[in-house]
């Protein structure tokens, strides 16, 4: 019997170090680490001109029939390989890029949804006026004004009126940011040859890209070699 209550507790110590705790706090500093991490490699220094994002030749603005490839020709064992180890590539050398595509489709959906900006930057000012009326107090024929409703009764009204702004003004555009910048990135990670990524055209970062890109470029013509990133 003590064996078997010994085995037991060990199993639960066992299975309680492989859990994978999920709460709150969890997410935060996951969804930090990451965000830190994209902040820290799009910078404007890694931004790549604009014939080398769209496989243009300098002299003119022709695209290169090279520049656009389907990443496997025939699928085999090794096609979702290569399909990784493309788009990795592809991401690591043009992130900053990407972050462009996406602020661009986002801008633009939101000029075409004016009525959602006026509602967020009316939302902006009750949260706005909230909060000042929280750390200051306005005294209008002699009483308070942030003491007429209370902070609790306040901020769950605001929180309600923000959901709903959320959900019928901002989530039809939200989900067409997400697909179209998502279709255009990877479209373009999937398709954009990385050996046929010329850097002669910005001699001026040189540098620069050979570090961002793990020093994939090298040799004479200084192309891309396509494989995986580490």
């Amino acid at each position: 019997m003590a064996v078997s209550v010994s085995q037991g507790n060990e199993d639960q110590r066992r299975s309680s170090n492989n859990a994978i705790v999920l709460d709150l706090y969890t997410i935060k500093s996951y969804l930090a680490a990451i965000l830190s991490q994209v902040q820290s490699r799009v910078t404007v220094d890694t931004i790549r001109p604009l014939p080398m994002f769209l496989g243009v030749t300098d002299n003119a603005f022709c695209f290169s029939p090279a520049a656009f490839t389907p990443p496997v020709k025939k699928l085999d064992k090794a096609s979702t390989e290569k399909l990784k180890s493309r788009i990795k590539l592809n991401f690591s050398f043009f992130l900053s890029n990407y972050a462009l595509v996406a602020f661009g489709v986002a801008l633009v959906v939101a000029l075409m949804h004016p009525g959602m900006i006026a509602f967020l930057a009316g939302l902006w000012g009750l949260w706005g006026v909230h909060t000042f009326l929280i750390s200051n107090e306005v005294i209008v024929m002699g009483r308070n004004i942030g003491n007429l409703i209370s902070i609790s009764h306040r901020s769950s009204a605001l929180a309600l009126i923000t959901f709903v702004v959320i959900v019928w003004k901002c989530l039809w555009p939200a989900i067409t940011v997400v697909t179209l910048s998502s279709l255009l990135i990877l479209s373009h990670a999937l398709m954009r040859d990385p050996k046929h990524i010329d850097t002669s055209n910005s001699s001026g970062n040189r540098d620069d890209d050979d570090d961002s890109t793990g020093g994939y470029a090298s040799g004479g013509s200084e192309v891309l070699v396509d494989r995986p990133v580490v």
